[in-house]
Parts: C-alpha cells; structure tokens; sequence
C-alpha cells in the first residue's frame, strides 16, 4: 500500500520535505503541496512533479479525503494551528519544534491521542548517521556527562517566526541529550542573551542535571559571523571522552593517558586515539526520519519520534527559558506526561 501525503508550507526546509517524499516512490504515490505563497507552491510542485497545490488550508482538507499522513513544515509560531487542524484529518510530523509553548504541545499530545492519530516531531539527529554511530559506541556504557555547542547561523534579520536560539537550535541537543542519556533531565540552570534589535534570545547557554549526579552542558547560538557555522557533541564515561563533528562526520574517541605503576613509580601510558569517520554516501537523515514515519503509518506502528519525545524536548528549553528569566534553577517535573507513557 502506497500513501498520499501533503506537505504544509514549502519554505526553506519544507521544500527538502517535497525532494525527499517525491523520491519515496515504494512509499509515496500522492504528493501534494499547500503554501500560502501560490507562486512558490506552483514551483515547487512543477519542480518534483507533485500531484497538485493549494494556497489554502481549508482546499486541502475539503478536497484531499483520503489522505494518509502530512508534514507540517510551517514557521513554529504557526505549528500548533496547523497540526492541530490537520490531525482532525489524518496522521501528522511536525518539524521540530513540537509548538511555541508548552500548553499547544501538550493540547496536539492530547488532539493525537483523541483522534487517534500518528503524531512524530521532525527532530532529525536522532536519524543523524553521526549520532547513531556514536550512540552505538556507548550503548550499555555508563555516561557521565554530555556537552554540545551548535553555532550559527543566525535567522534572517528580522524574521522571527520561528523564535529564538533555544527553539530554533537548542531543542536539538536537549533531545540527542535525553537520548544518549536514556533518561530526562531533573533541573536546569541557564544564561541567555539578547540583541537590542532582536525580541527573543540570541544565544543561550544551558546546564542540565540528571539523576545520578549525571549532567549536560549545551550552548546554542547566533552569535557568529553570518558563514560560521559549529555543530559538536562531547560524550565522557568513566574510561573515554567520545568527540564528535557533525559536520565532518567524524567521531575521535580518547581513551587518555593510562597510569600504570613501576617499580614503585606511577608511569603515564598514552593510548592512541580512534578516529571514525561516516560516509556522506549513507541515507541522509531527512529520508530516513520521513521513511520511519511513512513506515509507522502503513504499519500501524510507533514512530521513531513521537510527539511525546517532541513534547519533552519542547519542556526542556521552555525550562531553560524560565531559568534564565529567573536567575535560578528550574526544577523540571514529568507528571504531566505519565498518562501518555
């Protein structure tokens, strides 16, 4: 069984959404596009040979009946409106994140639940090839502490639909955090800062803790020089510090120096470093997160990322956003999500 699928906005990034889906053809045979912006809709869909485009919302749902699933790839400020309305219909993935505010998270958690529908968030690190190498490295170890920056670049001046660094960036890290880390963090402690012609936060630096004394340390920001451009994670356990550059696909794992003791005398032993390096020819990411989701749909199984994961993702820069406005640590509780466990 092939699907039909809509795509939601055909900016930047939703207009990958309609390369990839137009190149799932064992998955997909419906493509249609919606977009405010007819002329841009008209191009793109003319561009991957989609089946059809609307300007409007409502001709969409009035006029695709059978539709089987759609990607909701507008600005964030408007993700709650649109998945909302949408899940009414069909199945929905979100680009991250989930929504501006906790209470439209929470509001789409319970509208999937109610109507019964697939919902996932587009947080596509996790289908990183990078990150699961790493993740594969570490699995069954015991992680101590994480750290991440994730650099540049910055919005367009004045645009500001899809809110600050925290939302636009740090949701990234959080969630590849709670990942490795198999477990949600406890508090959080934050710094943010702000540009004088800009309303929200520009850069942020973040401390997570975690039960058993486990920790994340997470900085994203805008302020670089527009080409500037950093993606890293750092990864230690009790015997090795895991580098990682997302950007050249490279993972150095440092076992350190070894103290081995001699004729009373301790002598340091350097062990060599590993370098891993993962092909640009593997799956992109954005194809193996929309595969995942297709799959789960014609499945009737679990997405990879669900809204749930979306939704704690969405908390945890919320609370860093509280914590800097506070000058204090935030404490962060999971009662709200038990029923959905």
């Amino acid at each position: 069984m092939s699907l039909s699928v809509g795509v939601i906005g055909v900016g930047r990034w939703g207009r990958n959404h309609v390369r990839v889906l137009s190149s799932l053809k064992d998955l997909v045979d419906r493509l249609v596009i919606v977009d405010a912006d007819a002329e841009r809709a008209k191009n793109t869909a003319n561009m991957f040979k989609a089946d059809t485009y609307y300007v409007s919302l409502e001709d969409f749902l009035k006029n695709e009946k059978e539709l089987d699933a759609a990607v909701v790839a507008v600005p964030t400020v408007y993700h709650f409106k649109v998945a909302s309305r949408i899940l009414e219909y069909t199945n929905v993935i979100v680009e991250k994140p989930l929504a501006a505010t906790l209470e439209e998270g929470y509001s789409l958690l319970e509208k999937a639940e109610k109507q019964g529908r697939k919902l996932a968030v587009g947080h596509i690190e996790r289908f990183n090839p990078i990150v699961e190498a790493t993740y594969s490295l570490v699995k069954g170890k015991d992680i101590l502490s994480i750290d991440a920056k994730r650099l540049g670049p910055g919005p367009a001046t004045n645009y500001t639909l899809n809110l600050g660094v925290a939302h636009d960036l740090l949701v990234h890290d959080i969630d590849v955090s709670n990942m490795f880390m198999e477990n949600l963090p406890t508090g959080v402690f934050s710094y943010k800062f702000h540009k004088e012609d800009f309303p929200y936060e520009v850069e942020i630096a973040a401390f997570y803790s975690y039960p058993d004394g486990k920790f994340a340390s997470l900085i994203a920001s805008w302020r670089t020089a527009p080409s500037y451009k950093h993606r890293s994670l750092t990864i230690r356990t009790e015997d090795k510090v895991l580098r990682v550059d997302y950007i050249l696909r490279r993972i150095i794992v440092d076992k350190g120096v070894e103290q081995i003791p001699r004729d009373g005398l301790e002598t340091s032993v350097f062990s060599e470093n590993s370098y891993i390096e993962i092909s640009y020819l593997q799956e992109e990411p954005l194809k193996a997160e929309l595969r995942n989701f297709l799959e789960a749909v014609k499945n009737n199984k679990k997405p990879k990322v669900d809204g749930l994961i979306g939704y704690v993702a969405l908390k945890c820069i919320v609370k860093a956003l509280e914590a800097s406005e506070k000058g204090q640590i935030v404490k962060i509780d999971w009662n709200d999500i038990q029923r959905f466990l």
